[in-house]
């Protein structure tokens, strides 16, 4: 698909991931399955998609198109909610 890489930081449930991306569904178009969301540009065509996996440690993402300004939504919103994050290519 495109770029992958982890993103970690300090989380205590599942739950409390997955109640975050929900919340994200104002700057992206969002769809969900247990543990897994991917997000799309709002509109008929898709610019970007970006994928997140909930993970243990955080979230797997894998993102292609013209995703940069979802991103600074995302890593915005994240540290705003869950502190440092620690990124890196996977």
């Amino acid at each position: 698909m495109g770029i992958r890489q982890r993103f970690s930081f300090q989380r205590s449930t599942e739950a409390e991931v997955c109640a975050f991306l929900r919340q994200l569904a104002s700057s992206a178009t969002v769809q969900e399955r247990p543990g897994f969301f991917v997000f799309t540009e709002q509109g008929s065509e898709p610019a970007f998609s970006f994928d997140c996996e909930v993970t243990s440690e955080g979230l797997l993402s894998e993102r292609a198109g013209e995703y940069f300004a979802f991103l600074g939504i995302f890593i915005e919103a994240l540290t705003g909610r869950f502190g440092a994050v620690k990124v890196e290519d996977v």
